[in-house]
C-alpha cells in the first residue's frame, strides 16, 4: 500500500511539473491564446455560476456565446501575431 501511495504522489508531482513547464512554454510562445483562454474561463464562470442559481436559459446561452466569442477572438489575434512562412 505504501508503494502505491508513493507512486501516486510521485506521479502527481511529475504531472504538476509537466503542467507548469507546458504553461510557461505557452505563455512565451502563444500569449494571445493564453489570454483568450483566461478570458473565456472568467467570462464562463461569471455567467454560468449565477445561471446555475436560476433557471434562465437566456443567461446560459449568453454564457456560451461569450465563451465561444473569446476563443474565436483569441485565435484571430494569434493568427495576426504569429508569423507564417510563405512557401
Amino acid at each position: 500500500m505504501r508503494k502505491f501511495l508513493a507512486w501516486i504522489t510521485s506521479t502527481t508531482h511529475l504531472v504538476a511539473l509537466n503542467a507548469v513547464a507546458w504553461l510557461r512554454t505557452m505563455l512565451v510562445t502563444e500569449p494571445a491564446r493564453v489570454r483568450a483562454a483566461v478570458m473565456s474561463a472568467v467570462v464562463g464562470l461569471a455567467v454560468f455560476v449565477p445561471a446555475l442559481a436560476h433557471e434562465n436559459i437566456a443567461g446560459q446561452v449568453t454564457g456560451v456565446v461569450l465563451f465561444v466569442l473569446q476563443v474565436v477572438m483569441g485565435e484571430q489575434t494569434r493568427a495576426r501575431v504569429t508569423p507564417t512562412s510563405k512557401q
